[in-house]
């Protein structure tokens, strides 16, 4: 909820440490106070969930011989999809901006009997990330970081994307108004300018480190993006998050 100048990887550095599950999935079943081997158990066993359904969703609408060899997932956490995806693939890479995050998916990996697994830490432009990939994905992340670096984020992700392969890209782009208190304490006044909300006089605030924020993308920007790539058909999943709105896009890549 605040501005693009946010320094979200310190927030994800500090929600790493302190409250690691949570930070994935924010339910309160997941707090670190509360967590033990059942709701850990159900915690990654959602993930499973998810890219079965991704290879699904796959194989009926796009490619019915989907099988990659490499998977990329970006903001992998600690393993929730990066490691079902590992199970399916001959080489999974997962990245992450927070070490402690990916001391955990290492942890997990593991304890599942995952070998084929590659960790590094992100940068906006997947600097560290080797080579091209059949499967590139990324899920309930891009939500947490500002739009002006998400897109390039976007672009790091298509770009190493071989022709032929899957692209799974999730974000969101609105929010129910409910979410207007958050924004009170950003502007001592503000105007409006038609159905646009102007902050006036920076109050100087900013939340605490290690909060949470949500960004919403512009579907226009996106829609430019994937299209310079992506054949037909592309699906699109909408996606609600506690009433942040989003899409989940779905495509392969064509050139």
């Amino acid at each position: 909820m605040t501005g693009s100048n946010r320094d979200t990887d310190k927030d994800w550095r500090r929600v790493a440490l302190d409250d690691p599950y949570w930070g994935v999935l924010s339910h309160d079943e997941y707090r670190k106070s509360s967590m033990n081997e059942e709701k850990l158990e159900h915690f990654m066993a959602s993930g499973e969930r998810y890219v079965a359904d991704l290879f699904a969703f796959v194989r009926k609408y796009l490619s019915a011989e989907f099988a990659p060899a490499r998977a990329l997932d970006v903001g992998c956490g600690v393993g929730r999809l990066v490691i079902p995806l590992a199970q399916r693939v001959k080489e999974a890479v997962g990245v992450d901006i927070a070490p402690a995050m990916l001391e955990l998916c290492e942890k997990h990996a593991k304890l599942s009997g995952v070998g084929n697994l590659t960790l590094c830490v992100s940068d906006d432009n997947l600097t560290l990330v080797p080579g091209r990939f059949d499967l590139v994905n990324t899920y309930i992340v891009l939500q947490h970081i500002p739009p002006n670096r998400g897109y390039r984020l976007i672009q790091a992700m298509v770009d190493r994307l071989k022709v032929g392969g899957v692209g799974s890209i999730q974000l969101t782009y609105a929010k129910s108004r409910n979410f207007l208190i958050h924004e009170q304490p950003k502007a001592l006044y503000y105007r409006r300018d038609g159905g646009t909300m102007i902050d006036i006089v920076d109050s100087g605030w900013s939340p605490p480190e290690g909060t949470i924020n949500m960004f919403d993308y512009d579907l226009n920007q996106v829609m430019a993006q994937l299209s310079r790539i992506c054949g037909a058909p592309m699906i699109v999943l909408p996606t609600n998050d506690d009433s942040h709105l989003g899409a989940h896009f779905i495509f392969l890549k064509a050139r």
